[in-house]
This record gives C-alpha cells, structure tokens and sequence, in this order.
C-alpha cells in the first residue's frame, strides 16, 4: 500500500495505521481493511468465520454458536454433549440416555439381536445394553 494516513497531526504508513487503528478481526487479530462481516457482536474477515474445530464455512447460512464462537451443527452438538454415541449425529429432538450416554431412540438398541430397545428396560453387561432374552442367553452360557 502506498502514501500514508494522518491521524492527530501525525503520519503513519498504511500498515502502520492499519495496526494501530482499524478493526481487528475476532478470529485473527489482524486488521480489518476491505471485506468482513459482523456476527456474534463481533467482527471477522469474511474468510476467517468458520467453524471453531473444522474449518469448515457456513456455505449453508446457518452457523451454532457456543461460548461465543461460531461452530458447524456437528461440533457445536460435540461441544453440548449432545451427540448420539451410536451415529455419532446431532440429537435435536427425542433423547435416551442411558449408561451415561445419550442415544436416538431409534439408535439404542441391543447389543446382539439389534433391536430396538427404546421401549422396554434393558439389562447391561460391559457397558453394553442388552435386551432380556439375549441377556439371559449371554449369562446362560457362562
């Protein structure tokens, strides 16, 4: 960049005056000169708004904010312990917790026969969930 900027009745070098008087982006630090955008209260080079963990853009519009950090759907849910431990999605409506983990219901099911186990009780062996017949099976044959 050439010629330079005043400010109080002193000159300083674009980059200089850049440094010590523009915007800094949230995510960077790094002066804001031309193209940004302002999200969560903050300032940031269109290309430095990304998610936290990946890196990914919010190409689709739509970013989860967490801790004042913008975050795609996935680690925004990874960071709110609410990923399903079976698929490993985001649950965002109907949960099961059990065993200390969280689960669709449609994904919390026996360990061998893979039904579904969101309807009845279950029995636990390992930290595994089973249902009661193949439960009784597995203690049987011990």
């Amino acid at each position: 960049s050439s010629g330079f900027h005043e400010r109080d009745g002193k000159p300083y070098c674009a980059d200089c005056y850049n440094d010590a008087f523009a915007p800094k982006c949230a995510a960077c630090s790094k002066a804001i000169t031309s193209n940004y955008l302002t999200a969560l209260e903050k300032m940031w080079h269109t290309e430095c708004f990304v998610c936290r963990d990946c890196g990914s853009d919010f190409s689709t519009g739509s970013f989860y904010e967490h801790e004042g950090q913008p975050y795609c759907e996935l680690h925004y849910h990874a960071h709110r312990g609410s990923l399903c431990m079976a698929c490993e999605k985001p649950i965002t409506s109907k949960c099961i917790t059990a065993m200390g983990r969280k689960f669709h219901p449609q994904c919390f099911e026996c360990t061998f026969c893979k039904n579904e186990l969101s309807k009845g009780t279950f029995k636990e062996r390992e930290n595994k969930p089973y249902c009661s017949e193949c439960f009784d099976k597995l203690v049987s044959n011990q």
